[in-house]
């Protein structure tokens, strides 16, 4: 029996080891051979490659965009060994991979925050067309999704951006569509399924093969190390889903903006490493007094923001005894002990807004209302008094609403 195991783990262990060989040599041959050379299609091409891009950036927990750059000019061949696939790769950065999506239209991956994603493309497709003799800016045409805004599958992303490809004008070479809202007959799928699915796919790479690090390193680069809560990247796409699942459950729930007040006094006159010691002193009384299935993340530099389940009068409840606690408490920062207060804006749902940008752009209004009028307490979202102040969208929830 022992000699039959060992066989059969050796067997399993080769298995691996050709999988893995068998899939880098995929994905060498695919950076500079046609499919059809292969005996391949393009959309294998681009599964592979996507599932290689969208594990690596999930071990990372960054996002990245798909861009469809079509050219119009018939005499600029698109092919792996063409020119102008050449320039794409030049104008690129290291790192960014490029696949033939059809005959008129490449596929380029790149690692970045949706809010830069067209400047980086005007970027590119400024160099390609400079690089090319025979293409001119106007010949190129280019839909952009964004991941994991506009969906968390290579099915979505793709449908994404060639909305986007088919929006475009002369006026508008480039487009990315918006990034809205889930309702609730929204695709629900799991961020973190998804991920797997797509490292699984990539067979015998890193990413499936250590999955128990792979997902310590996923949960790691979500924490913000000062704080040990949500990093501001991150609050988006688990505040998304959370709210997701409250609308589809029809359950109360609310956002709180918090503000902790007086911290560039602090960092001014007792040094920023005692301004770290006072937010993370804030955000430990967050987390002692919370749920545990309250979600909280760090917002800016110097607030918060909290998404629990409860109604409008159970909000101003905890609003009321987190200022308090924050109010009454000394924080330690090397000999000294330093005292600061927060100020709350509180908007829920479904009375304020349906999803988290709406909440969000309600909730900050009253912050804002308050520190503009020196009130260091919580305060209710109220149309009457605070839609007077101008709203002011949070670019990691107005960029990453799905």
């Amino acid at each position: 029996m022992g000699i039959v195991a060992s066989v059969v783990f050796s067997f399993v262990v080769i298995t691996l080891i050709a999988s893995y060989y068998r899939f880098q040599n995929i994905v060498q041959l695919a950076e500079e051979m046609q499919p059809e050379e292969m005996g391949a299609k393009p959309e294998d091409i681009l599964r592979v490659q996507l599932a290689r891009y969208l594990a690596g950036c999930a071990r990372r927990g960054t996002s990245f965009s798909i861009s469809l750059i079509r050219i119009s000019n018939p005499e600029v061949p698109v092919r792996m060994d063409a020119p102008v696939m050449g320039a794409i790769k030049r104008a690129a950065r290291h790192g960014d991979v490029t696949c033939v999506f059809d005959d008129r239209t490449v596929v380029l991956f790149t690692e970045t925050e949706p809010e830069d994603s067209v400047s980086i493309l005007t970027r590119i497709t400024a160099r390609i067309a400079d690089d090319c003799a025979k293409l001119a800016l106007d010949d190129l045409r280019t839909g952009i999704a964004s991941y994991p805004g506009h969906g968390l599958s290579g099915k979505d992303l793709i449908k994404a951006a060639l909305e986007g490809l088919e929006a475009t004008t002369a006026s508008t070479p480039i487009v990315m569509p918006e990034i809205v809202d889930y309702d609730e007959d929204d695709d629900e799928e799991d961020a973190d399924q998804a991920v797997e699915e797509a490292a699984a796919e990539a067979v015998g790479s890193d990413e499936g093969q250590h999955s128990k690090g792979w997902r310590e390193r996923r949960k790691n680069s979500m924490i913000d190390e000062l704080t040990n809560v949500l990093k501001p990247e991150a609050i988006s796409p688990f505040m998304q889903r959370v709210m997701s699942e409250f609308r589809r459950k029809k359950q109360r729930a609310a956002l709180f903006c918090v503000g902790v007040n007086n911290m560039e006094h602090i960092a001014r006159f007792h040094g920023q490493e005692a301004a770290d010691d006072v937010l993370r002193g804030v955000s430990q009384v967050l987390q002692d007094n919370l749920r545990a299935e309250d979600l909280i993340g760090r917002h800016e530099k110097y607030a918060f923001l909290v998404l629990a389940e409860c109604s409008i009068a159970e909000a101003e409840i905890i609003g009321k005894r987190i200022s308090t606690l924050v109010s009454q408490g000394e924080f330690v920062s090397g000999r000294k002990k330093l005292k600061t207060t927060i100020t709350l804006g509180v908007a829920t749902f479904p009375e304020h807004g349906r999803n988290l940008h709406q909440l969000y752009t309600a909730g900050q209004k009253v912050l804002d209302h308050s520190r503009s009028n020196d009130i260091r307490a919580y305060a209710v979202y109220d149309p009457d008094i605070h839609d007077k102040v101008p709203a002011k969208p949070m670019k990691n929830i107005k960029s990453v609403q799905a």
